[in-house]
């Protein structure tokens, strides 16, 4: 196992004294990243408040949330690489058109849409709204899995490593974010088979899916966040792989939603017009309202085959077709 993030969460107006201690604490535990997010800030204080954290040395900046429309949110992450979402699909579209126009697709990677509601307190970025002042922590274990009991093991582990780090810096510890999520051949699609025997495509992946997040949910330990499956496709070596092979493709990844929380997450997607993506949306708020929980969807709208993800190397692009 090991934490995947580590995220402190502040109030917009907070002193940020404590982003110091929290860079310095953090670092102990060997995250693959540190991260601070902040409750939204009122539109005219956005800017202040992320360069105030930007000067501490934060890397990683959740901020624009709720109140931040298309062209707001492109000055901020264009300039900052602040992350960022949108409860509204057409400021979504909106924001998609104009870096697909302006030839910065690579942004997509800081903008989530929230379909079905937002998600608090979470340290998976851009999807999360931070409402609570505390820590909370992801981990990275695909390949601790072995057996399904493994899943309720790990997280106590890493639950632990949370309270330590909260009760270090004096502050709540909001939870651990459960979800099982990739990072290049630290694959879930690997894990799914190894558990399963089913490769991600065939008949009994939803139940393989919903398997793990029945594991998930039964683990006793602190959760905050989305705390299921995760398949974001540029992230995952394996998803990839089956990509390439036609064992996948964007009906799969859409289908999968109703049984893990970003179906559709870090994926290139071969535009078919402005008109289909909408309908895409359309169907994928239609899977949060019938599974009643919210969902994360970040794409990046192409015209390749392959597209070159920043820190993820070349990704498969799912075709949508018009």
């Amino acid at each position: 196992m090991r934490i995947r993030a580590v995220t402190l969460h502040l109030m917009w107006n907070d002193d940020f004294s404590v982003v110091d201690m929290f860079l310095q604490e953090a670092e102990g535990v060997k995250p693959a990243t540190v991260r601070v997010s902040v409750s939204p800030p009122p539109p005219d204080k956005a800017e202040r408040v992320i360069s105030a954290l930007r000067d501490r040395g934060v890397k990683y900046i959740s901020a624009l949330h709720l109140y931040y429309g298309a062209d707001e949110v492109y000055r901020y992450v264009s300039q900052f690489g602040v992350f960022s979402s949108f409860l509204d699909a057409a400021e979504y579209i909106k924001f998609l058109k104009t870096i697909y126009t302006k030839g910065e697709v690579h942004l997509s990677r800081y903008v989530a849409l929230l379909l079905g509601g937002a998600v608090y307190n979470s340290p998976y970025f851009p999807a999360s709204v931070t409402t609570q002042r505390g820590i909370s922590i992801s981990l990275l274990y695909p390949n601790d899995l072995q057996a399904i009991n493994d899943v309720a093991h790990v997280l106590r582990r890493g639950e632990e490593v949370g309270r330590h780090l909260a009760s270090t810096l004096g502050l709540e510890f909001l939870g651990v974010d459960a979800s099982l999520s990739p990072w290049g051949e630290e694959s879930v699609a690997k894990a799914v088979q190894r558990l399963f025997g089913v490769r991600l495509g065939e008949a009994g992946s939803h139940h393989a899916i919903y398997q793990l997040n029945k594991a998930i949910e039964a683990a006793d330990v602190k959760k905050v966040g989305f705390n299921e499956v995760m398949l974001p496709l540029a992230e995952d070596e394996e998803l990839k792989r089956l990509v390439r092979d036609g064992l996948l493709d964007l009906g799969h990844f859409v289908s999968y939603t109703s049984v893990c929380i970003p179906g559709l997450d870090m994926a290139p997607v071969k535009m078919g017009g402005w008109e289909v993506l909408k309908r895409l949306l359309h169907d994928l708020a239609a899977i949060s309202y019938v599974k009643r929980r919210p969902i994360g969807v970040r794409i990046f709208p192409v015209d390749v085959e392959e597209y070159e993800v920043e820190g993820f190397g070349k990704t498969p692009a799912l075709r949508l077709a018009p």
